[in-house]
């Protein structure tokens, strides 16, 4: 009878049920709407009242039944079921429990672990973690992290506040997350949340471990020529405690030097290299220690460094014909910056000087050691600013000549040397400059002659090229620039050349004299030589821009910025050459793309489209060229894949769509195999001992085996849910056939179809 009853009603209908409609409200009200126009219609025709009522009552026993059906009826349970708390193994997967110990990898201890605890407990929850905790144990001991504290708290999160019997972590303890640094820094560290007793076997031990290392690396970054700095590495010898190590220190491949270093009572030790950088750029260092018969990670045993050699100070020599105003700034200028070495000449004693009838003892002025200058100690400088300076009657003709003096400095910019020359009635032509050396490098062409000056006060403009050269961007947006540029004060006449030198640039010029070609005048105009650069500033009066600003209350920015961007673009820094190539980072793993972008921009600064770049990767003497075409934008990025390990020198070249070669860059990038997962792989034995302590848990050490530490009172309830459709039900469906086939009899009983 009773399996009769729960066949007619679809299910078990227990006592602590409830009814619950399932169909949406709509379909209740549609249903409703139907049943009550079918009532009305079954009214219709002469019958007896007794037929009506009948028929109604049938009809409308049968429409409730439907609309009851429709509306989606299920009878639900609840109830609850108590059973005693689970049991959670936490297996550590990351690719340290790879390590070999004894030729066999760690993880190979983990499956006796697991099938101990079965044996103790049964069946268990396991879960696999790294970065993060996932189901299930370990397929392969392969990811990339290992964060013991954040499976902790996400296990309490999957938990959801219940209480478990027992936790089991199975690892080597050497944890990458914060966890374990918090250990390491403070012995009164706060120890993790764990929901359960915790019980922890060790994988691994150091013993078996024989690995040397270099842990880190420090070169603080940034280092300056000529001047030493140190590189220091830390040393890891697993295995190695007390013996001697040579440790090697390598820049771009090549061997820098070497040194014996002997590790500790613990294995650890710091080596210290002193190196002094000649030139500036990106160097790729690396420290190296020597690979043993079986070492377990000899991707280890090295670690790259990308240091940037910058220029300490640069060294400036300042030759000045005659005291002025113009001089003063611009020689404060340069002794307050502490980023320059300055040399200054004020040149008042002459030829005529030593020819005349005083004594060494009647002069009060030294000697001007031109030849010293300009021949022997000519290269030690960065720059070289001539300041109203006119050489014939200082340079005798007893020493190869004056043309020969000039000629080393021509020679010096050509070779790379910075050359500044600056206006005044000793400068240009009216120096006696056209013809010689000196105008071979200028900006700017002079004639042979005397210049006749230009002494009307005037506004210089600023041109196209100025608005985006780095010399004369003082700031950043360009209609600002410009209006900085504008509201400066007049200069005071100016030198007068005969016209620009067709590949140089014009920043500043004449708003309203013109040279020889009917062009404005050029008044401030640079140019690069060789592998030097020049600039030519026609007038002595910038000073005016100093103090021009400071009276309305802007300070001297134009002025000091003015001559800092100069220098930077004289001495070739990376913002302010045609050429520049960039890497996102320093460093690289083998396997990864490495984003070379190479920017190439005009004389005038502007971007150089559709240039030709040829691309030369130096990796330790393997090569790979690229090549393309700078995009409307003066860019061209190049992926370089990561293949090999070591240090990657890019020289990329620029030629413009004329032919003409716009100039060089390089920049390094290092490579590396190192996994940061396996920089250190000696087990941890304090830590997980600490984390067991501080947990009020239990530790074993690798190999033994034991009873897993279970809280007998831990239980958790398992909620039953029991869902009945009655919409379903065959009595149902029963009851409405039967309600409506009552309804029809009668009705055709009373005389109706």
């Amino acid at each position: 009878m009773e399996s009769l009853i729960h066949f007619l009603v679809g299910g078990d209908l227990g006592p602590d049920g409830h009814l619950l409609f399932t169909a949406s409200e709509g379909w209740r009200i549609g249903t409703a709407v139907v049943a009550f126009a079918v009532l009305a219609l079954a009214q219709w025709g002469s019958r007896t009242l007794a037929a009506r009522l009948a028929e109604s009552a049938l009809l409308t026993a049968a429409l409730v039944g439907l609309w009851f059906s429709l509306a989606g009826p299920v009878w639900i349970e609840e109830a609850g079921r108590t059973e005693p708390g689970r049991v959670v193994v936490l297996v550590d997967a990351s690719r340290s429990m790879g390590v070999l110990e004894g030729g066999v990898p760690r993880s190979d201890q983990v499956a006796s672990v697991l099938d101990s605890v079965r044996a103790d407990l049964g069946e268990v929850d396991v879960y696999r973690f790294g970065d993060d905790l996932e189901v299930g144990a370990p397929e392969a001991f392969d990811l990339p992290g290992t964060d013991l504290g954040g499976a902790l708290d996400s296990l309490s999160e999957r938990m959801a506040g219940e209480r478990l019997a027992g936790v089991v972590l199975v690892s080597d303890g050497i944890d990458r997350g914060l966890l374990r640094r918090s250990f390491e820094s403070d012995a009164q560290a706060p120890p993790p949340s764990v929901p359960g007793p915790l019980t922890v076997f060790q994988i691994g031990r150091r013993e078996q471990v024989t690995d040397l290392s270099v842990r880190s690396i420090d070169a603080g970054g940034y280092a300056f020529i000529r001047a030493p700095f140190t590189i220091s590495a830390r040393l890891l010898g697993t295995g190695f405690a007390g013996r001697t190590v040579n440790v090697t220190l390598s820049r771009d491949g090549g061997t820098v030097t070497t040194k014996d270093v002997t590790l500790d009572a613990d294995g650890n030790a710091e080596v210290k290299f002193e190196v002094v950088p000649e030139d500036s750029g990106r160097f790729a260092y690396s420290v190296t220690v020597p690979s043993y018969k079986g070492d377990a990670v000899p991707a280890n045993d090295t670690m790259p460094v990308v240091v940037t050699v910058v220029r300490d100070r640069v060294r400036v020599l300042q030759v000045v014909g005659a005291p002025s105003w113009d001089v003063k700034f611009l020689r404060r200028f340069l002794k307050d910056d502490p980023s320059v070495q300055l040399v200054s000449f004020f040149i008042l004693r002459t030829e005529e000087d030593l020819g005349a009838p005083y004594g060494e003892r009647e002069l009060s002025l030294i000697q001007f050691p031109y030849e010293r200058l300009f021949d022997q100690d000519l290269s030690t400088f960065d720059v070289v600013i001539f300041q109203n300076f006119d050489y014939e009657p200082y340079f005798r003709s007893g020493f190869g000549g004056e043309n020969e003096l000039l000629g080393n400095i021509r020679k010096y910019v050509v070779d790379g040397g910075a050359f500044v020359m600056v206006g005044g009635d000793r400068s240009f032509q009216l120096g006696g400059y056209g013809g010689t050396p000196i105008a071979e490098i200028l900006p700017v062409e002079l004639a042979t002659g005397k210049e006749v000056p230009d002494l009307f006060p005037f506004q210089p403009a600023l041109t196209t090229d100025g608005a985006r050269h780095p010399v004369t961007r003082v700031v950043a947006d360009e209609a600002e620039n410009r209006a900085w540029w504008a509201r400066l004060h007049p200069l005071d006449g100016t030198n007068v050349p005969l016209r620009a030198r067709p590949d140089a640039a014009v920043l500043l010029e004449h708003p309203t004299h013109k040279d020889a070609d009917g062009k404005p005048l050029p008044v401030l105009s640079v140019r690069e030589v060789g592998a030097g650069r020049t600039m030519a500033l026609t007038v002595d009066t910038s000073w005016r821009w100093s103090l021009s600003e400071a009276a309305a209350g802007r300070g001297n920015q134009v002025y000091l910025r003015f001559w800092k961007n100069a220098l930077r673009w004289l001495m070739k820094d990376g913002s302010a050459s045609r050429v520049t190539v960039e890497t996102p980072r320093e460093n690289y793993a083998v396997g990864e793309d490495v984003r070379v972008v190479v920017r190439a921009r005009d004389p005038g600064f502007g971007a150089l489209a559709g240039a030709a770049v040829s691309a030369v990767v130096d990796n330790e003497g393997r090569q790979l060229t690229l090549a393309g075409v700078t995009s409307a934008d003066g860019d061209l990025a190049l992926l370089v894949p990561a293949t090999h390990p070591g240090t990657h020198r890019v020289t990329a070249t620029v030629t413009s769509a004329s032919g003409e070669e716009v100039g060089t860059a390089e920049s390094v990038f290092a490579v590396t195999t190192r996994d940061p997962e396996m920089d250190e792989i000696a087990p941890d034995e304090a830590f997980l001992q600490w984390l067991a302590q501080t947990t009020h848990g239990q530790w074993h050490p690798a190999g033994e085996r034991a009873p897993v530490l279970r809280d007998s009172a831990a239980e958790r309830t398992l909620l039953l849910r029991s869902e009945t459709p009655l919409w379903r039900s065959p009595l149902l469906a029963a009851l409405i056939a039967a309600a409506a086939g009552a309804a029809w009899i009668v009705r055709r009983r009373s005389g109706l179809k």
